[in-house]
């Protein structure tokens, strides 16, 4: 039976990961009954929303992006085997830039099957990620600016932080038992962490150490939250440079510890999301209960955090001061 998967993201939750790791293993993967199709120049299946999207020229396919997937379901639909495309921009919401999963669904049709996935995390660590992956590529916005428009429209920087909305779109076009929500707080701690849920998920018998780890099985991990704003307020307009943020890094390490778990936001922030996201999350859950029976969005924990954005004090300023003329007085040698 041919099988097509849509896995996608959310952007922050492994997608690249998945991606550059399916893409080295391709080959075994396929032996396996798992198809990772090379689409392009990148790891990640990104143009097959080129057409819908906003992307750089590097995404761009050579065909169509809907022509794209009908070529995947002329090469594939036939075979006994699962056919995996991945891309975190399918989640993406932009006005007049959205994917049109109906003409997606359409070119696939061929398929016996086809399944959507998509991977969730806490708001409030969706929204820091989102932040810091902002940040490697300009000034972003200040976090107050991120959380507000996420309570007010359930959408922040084009992506959809009420994740009923991201179920809204799908089941227009899906079945409810072809949507497959995964909370990645709970598949990340599993054996294999998501790589090895994934393979789980799609009945795939293949460990994660049976496969040729790219980036140390780790793709595209964020800095340190505060040590990045710090840099980020420092630096504003203009990026960040990365000396700066690896400087702010050796700061906050050597005067709060090397481990310390720290937030972007305050306190106050925390919990004003905790608050309004709470029922989306019950809500969400709810609605999966027939067919994900017992699935839920891990709720926020507060516990393990031990620095917030309003407990960052002078101390943390004053050795990232100390650093940085250090760094001048070598730079001048």
């Amino acid at each position: 039976m041919s099988k097509v998967v849509l896995h996608i993201g959310t952007h922050k939750t492994a997608t690249t990961t998945i991606q550059d790791m399916f893409h080295k293993n391709a080959p075994l993967l396929a032996q396996h009954g798992l198809i990772y199709p090379h689409l392009g120049r990148v790891t990640g299946h990104h143009g097959l929303v080129y057409d819908w999207s906003r992307l750089p020229p590097v995404y761009k396919p050579d065909i169509g992006s809907l022509d794209l997937f009908s070529q995947i379901a002329r090469d594939h639909a036939g075979k006994d085997a699962t056919v995996f495309l991945s891309s975190e921009e399918f989640s993406r919401d932009v006005a007049g830039a959205s994917v049109d999963f109906a003409a997606v669904r359409e070119r696939l049709e061929a398929f016996d099957e086809i399944e959507v996935i998509c991977v969730l995390r806490t708001q409030w660590q969706f929204l820091q990620s989102i932040y810091l992956e902002l940040s490697r590529s300009s000034s972003p916005l200040r976090p107050s600016q991120i959380t507000e428009p996420a309570i007010k429209g359930g959408n922040a920087m084009s992506l959809m932080v009420d994740y009923n909305l991201i179920l809204d779109r799908l089941e227009k076009v899906f079945a409810p038992e072809e949507i497959t929500l995964l909370d990645y707080n709970v598949v990340g701690q599993g054996e294999g962490r998501i790589l090895g849920a994934v393979l789980r998920h799609l009945g795939i018998d293949l460990k994660v150490d049976a496969l040729e780890l790219v980036n140390d099985g780790f793709s595209n991990i964020s800095p340190h939250p505060l040590a990045s704003w710090v840099s980020n307020i420092m630096a504003e307009p203009q990026k960040a440079p990365t000396w700066l943020v690896d400087c702010a890094t050796e700061a906050f390490r050597e005067e709060m510890g090397p481990d310390i778990v720290s937030c972007l936001f305050t306190q106050s922030e925390f919990d004003v999301l905790e608050k309004h996201f709470a029922p989306l999350n019950d809500r969400l859950a709810e609605r999966r209960q027939a067919v994900q029976p017992g699935f839920s969005i891990t709720p926020p924990d507060c516990t393990p955090i031990k620095l917030f954005r309003n407990q960052v004090h002078a101390p943390v300023w004053a050795k990232l001061t100390r650093i940085l003329v250090r760094e001048r007085m070598r730079a001048q040698k």
